[in-house]
């Protein structure tokens, strides 16, 4: 349990109702071990034994404390099952905030070498382990040494008041025996544990992967293969899953036998000493069996450790990730931003693959720049690096005179707009999805903003609650051109110093690009914008124009001069100009 105790702060937070849940906890114990014993002892021979002589009030008080003996196992079991589940459900609402916390936290490269289905598998389901491993088995840790405790103390009693009984403490030395097969099962079930929520991992991935994208598995034909490729992973889980099974359930049956052999030794004694079996034997089985009782429980909780190791492992794996962007220990000041831009020697690579080579360049403030050139030119790179979705392996990227490592990235990326090609929408409404580009933003501000976009049209018409329709998961209600609109809304809406548009009409039908490049005209005033272009249409309103080719900027002016100087360039403009 040592690996789970940093995470005994979220304990802390729940600390009253855990520790009233432990204190019922161990009343339960206690009564349980020690109380049914003694019940057995001294109530059953009093009224079987001089029922016929003792007064019949007298007989029925005698009763009654089998009923109270029950009753308070019954109550302390039920707020010690109660609270346990509330403590327990917090705690798993604490994690899981963290843990989705810091996945918002990790950088962009993260999210690309991971699937999503398996980062989920571990928000939920792992979680789910390290709550049960927190609260349940600190909670059964109080609970089965009580009971333990309290069926050893009336052993010691009864020990002391009859030699005969000293055959006890052999039967107890078998306890420690039994703590063998819980060590040597354990260490199997962790490596078989981990292997399941692994397992659920990629399985959670599958899932992911088949309801992500329901219209290309149609238009190809993949039914047959997703589904054959979710069935053998739900085989593959099912076999993983059954090993585990295996190593929990063969614990229990080890220490009872071991259990039983003790039991036997005293049965054997027993007889051979001639001790009554009712007045002093039943007392004595149901004092042992609450003995060896807690052990099995406890080898159970041992088993429950082992596999909320193997989720610790995971979640760890998300909380631990070291933070490839982290923030400045003292961030400068950023604030009135004229939007600046300036590449100095920067180079970048995704991994071994060089992206940006090299790049010296000078952007004023208030410049509308197109960024052109073939697929995985450094075009998207170039841009990604100005809000610092990803850092510089070589050289310095500044604006307004301040390097983007230097700022926090709150602040800079609020400086910054950003209208991607295949915009993202959440499952809310049109007005809230607006309303991200700056939430204190009141209704009419949005209004706004959607008309200059030219959705405001379409918002009022086509939709039957108007601002207020559920645009469904990434926006499946509406249509491409429907969901960009709104994007650029949004951007309208932010008002930021530096926009970012990466092909942001490209999803859009030639009547409404027309509307488009009309509001984008409006819209780059006074900001300097970067247009990242396939389609020259979108380049009209460029000040500047950068050809990117393998990493490397190979011109670098107005359109008029470098149509003239770049083969590139003029090669790709002609191609789309005809």
């Amino acid at each position: 349990m040592k690996r789970f105790l940093p995470y005994y702060k979220y304990l802390l937070r729940v600390r009253w109702p855990f520790i009233a849940a432990l204190l019922a906890g161990a009343v339960f114990g206690a009564a349980s071990g020690a109380g049914l014993p003694w019940m057995m002892k001294k109530v059953l021979p009093e009224i079987f034994g001089q029922g016929a002589e003792v007064p019949l009030m007298q007989l029925i008080g005698v009763a009654l404390i089998m009923p109270g003996v029950f009753l308070v196992r019954g109550l302390s079991q039920f707020i010690n099952n109660y609270l346990i589940q509330y403590c327990g459900l917090r705690v798993l609402e604490y994690i899981q905030v963290d843990v989705f916390a810091r996945l918002q936290k990790l950088p962009l490269k993260f999210f690309q070498k991971h699937k999503s289905g398996d980062l989920l598998s571990r928000l939920m389901g792992d979680t789910q382990m390290m709550r049960m491993a927190l609260v349940e088995i600190s909670n059964d840790i109080i609970i089965q040494p009580m009971q333990m405790v309290g069926a050893i103390g009336f052993l010691v009693y009864m020990s002391m008041q009859k030699s005969e009984f000293f055959f006890l403490y052999i039967c107890l030395a078998t306890i420690p025996v039994c703590v063998m097969p819980i060590q040597m099962i354990g260490k199997k079930l962790f490596k078989k544990a981990k292997a399941v929520q692994e397992q659920t991992g990629d399985l959670t991935a599958s899932v992911t992967d088949g309801l992500q994208a329901p219209m290309e598995i149609r238009s190809y034909n993949m039914q047959d293969g997703i589904v054959n490729t979710f069935q053998n992973q739900v085989i593959r889980l099912f076999k993983a899953r059954m090993k585990v099974v295996k190593y929990d359930k063969m614990l229990g049956p080890a220490i009872e036998f071991v259990s039983a052999c003790g039991v036997a030794v005293a049965i054997v004694y027993a007889g051979r000493a001639g001790l009554n079996f009712e007045a002093d034997m039943m007392p004595l089985l149901m004092a042992l069996y609450m003995c060896y009782d807690p052990i099995k429980k406890l080898g159970k909780i041992h088993t429950k450790i082992q596999r909320g190791n193997a989720s610790l492992d995971r979640v760890e794996y998300l909380l631990h990730y070291p933070d490839e962007l982290p923030d400045a220990e003292k961030p400068v000041p950023f604030e009135d931003v004229a939007g600046r831009i300036r590449f100095e020697a920067v180079n970048f690579a995704y991994d071994e693959q060089l992206a940006l080579d090299n790049i010296h360049l000078e952007i004023p403030a208030g410049q509308v720049v197109a960024l052109v050139g073939p697929s995985g030119a450094g075009k998207s790179t170039f841009a990604s690096l100005i809000p610092r979705f990803y850092d510089v392996n070589e050289g310095c990227v500044f604006v307004d005179g301040h390097d983007v490592r230097a700022v926090s990235k709150s602040d800079l990326r609020g400086a910054i707009g950003v209208v991607s090609q295949s915009p993202v929408l959440f499952n809310a409404t049109v007005l809230e999805n607006i309303r991200i580009g700056n939430p204190e933003a009141s209704d009419a501000d949005v209004f706004e903003a959607a008309k200059k976009a030219h959705a405001h049209e379409f918002i009022e018409s086509s939709l039957d609650d108007s601002y207020h329709t559920m645009v469904g998961e990434k926006g499946t209600r509406l249509s491409g051109g429907q969901r960009q609109r709104i994007a650029i809304a949004r951007a309208f809406l932010k008002n930021a110093p530096i926009l970012i548009l990466d092909e942001a009409t490209s999803a859009l039908d030639s009547e409404s690009e027309a509307k488009i490049q009309e509001a984008l005209e409006e819209l780059v005033k006074g900001r300097t914008t970067f247009i990242i272009a396939h389609r020259f249409s979108t380049i009209k309103i460029a000040d500047r124009i950068l050809v990117f080719d393998r990493g490397h900027i190979v011109a670098d002016g107005p359109h008029e001069d470098i149509y003239d100087s770049s083969g590139l360039y003029r090669d790709l403009y002609d191609r789309q100009s005809g």
